[in-house]
């Protein structure tokens, strides 16, 4: 019994531990050169499903983020920008920069529009590089 009782006490404060991994965090996506909020910005956690976008006020919310998860932030004619959550800091302030010339093409025919896409990496810190399609 003694056996079987310790061992519930170490499964639960197993379970704890694992949920204290994951945060909730929030934030305000803004352009850079306006200082205005953005709306309908793409907040998404990469490699997962996990996403929103922001509100009339350009702000965003995600739950069970855990540390070391990427966050990527993109807008249509706006530079994306990758932040990596390092479980210290819940609440972030995004600003993006507007993208300068032509990043991507549209093929134009008679019979179909085929969009070209492109490719853009996220550069969370030196020693990492991550890519991601568009």
């Amino acid at each position: 019994m003694r056996k079987l009782t310790a061992l519930f006490i170490m499964l639960l404060f197993g379970i704890h531990i694992m949920y204290a991994q994951q945060s909730d965090i929030k934030g305000t996506v803004t352009d850079k050169r306006l200082n205005e909020p953005i709306i309908g910005a793409s907040v998404l956690v990469e490699g997962t499903s996990n996403g929103t976008i922001t509100d009339m006020d350009g702000n965003f919310s995600l739950k069970n983020i855990s540390k070391g998860n990427v966050l990527v932030v993109s807008y249509i004619g706006y530079q994306p920008q990758c932040l990596t959550i390092d479980g210290n800091q819940t609440t972030f302030r995004i600003m993006l920069t507007e993208v300068t010339g032509l990043d991507s093409s549209v093929l134009v025919s008679t019979v179909a529009t085929a969009p070209v896409r492109f490719t853009f990496f996220c550069v969370p810190n030196p020693t990492t590089t991550t890519s991601s399609k568009v």
